[in-house]
């Protein structure tokens, strides 16, 4: 890893892809509360109408009608209005890390495509602002290549991306590369694909050096995260990889990606 996100003075990152299943969330989960464990102030925003970590964090089962969230602040934006962003955000979920929900699960279909770009610029301001506070913002996106996935990366300065060693992943790759280069343009800043995270990396898999090697080609650093069955069983329990399994593989894994793409 040629510079932290630290080091290059980067605090918001997006966990990005368009394909589903491939650890988004798990690793927007791990990171962020990972980085909190080693004394950073983190905020950890759940940007994805499937509210997977919201559930985590025991959020979704809260009334809505009185719980401001993303989705909120988004269909605010969207309207043309100046929501408080700051509003929405939950304190200490965990020592050391805040949280925003999403809890608008049908945000896509009651908000158009045009009128959510409107809080592209708006949203990306106020996310810089709360960012102030923080030393890393971490956001985890849905699996679509859609108007809210691309509000989410606009906002963010770097982006990691999960993926699976998989042929199919290289195609999709390369349509991230381009969509994140899209969103900077519509950002009017440089967006940097950080790394790459293989979240269920298996060494005995045949043809996995081979994937290393056409993956290398695309010069954006790699880390690999081995398969584990304590991520999934930690999670159901809402608990993290550092609370449930902290001498764990995975943990290992991604703490490594802690100290070497964040902190350097």
């Amino acid at each position: 890893m040629a510079s932290s996100l630290k080091s290059l003075g980067l605090k918001r990152v997006a966990i990005a892809n368009q394909k589903g299943g491939v650890g988004k969330t798990t690793s927007a989960l791990c990171l962020g509360a990972g980085l909190a464990r080693a004394g950073q102030k983190v905020l950890l925003v759940d940007g994805d109408p499937q509210a997977n970590l919201s559930l985590f964090f025991g959020v979704g089962s809260e009334g809505h009608a009185s719980q401001a969230c993303l989705g909120d602040a988004l269909a605010a934006y969207a309207s043309g209005e100046s929501p408080d962003l700051a509003a929405t955000v939950r304190k200490e979920v965990r020592p050391g890390l805040d949280f925003i929900p999403f809890l608008r699960r049908r945000l896509r279909t009651e908000v158009g495509d045009l009128e959510l770009r409107r809080a592209l610029i708006p949203f990306a301001a106020d996310l810089a602002a709360l960012a102030e506070a923080y030393d890393f913002i971490v956001v985890d996106s849905s699996p679509s290549d859609g108007i809210l996935e691309r509000v989410l990366v606009s906002a963010c300065e770097a982006v990691i991306i999960p993926l699976e060693f998989q042929l199919f992943s290289i195609a999709g790759l390369e349509a991230m590369i381009d969509d994140v280069d899209s969103c900077s343009r519509d950002a009017g800043r440089p967006i940097r694909v950080h790394c790459l995270i293989f979240a269920k990396a298996e060494n005995k898999v045949g043809r996995v050096e081979e994937y290393r090697g056409l993956f290398s080609a695309f010069r954006v650093p790699i880390f690999e995260v081995c398969k584990s069955e304590y991520l999934p069983r930690t999670m159901e329990k809402s608990k993290t990889i550092w609370e449930g399994a902290p001498s764990s593989y995975a943990a290992r894994d991604y703490a490594r990606i802690i100290d070497r793409a964040f902190l350097g």
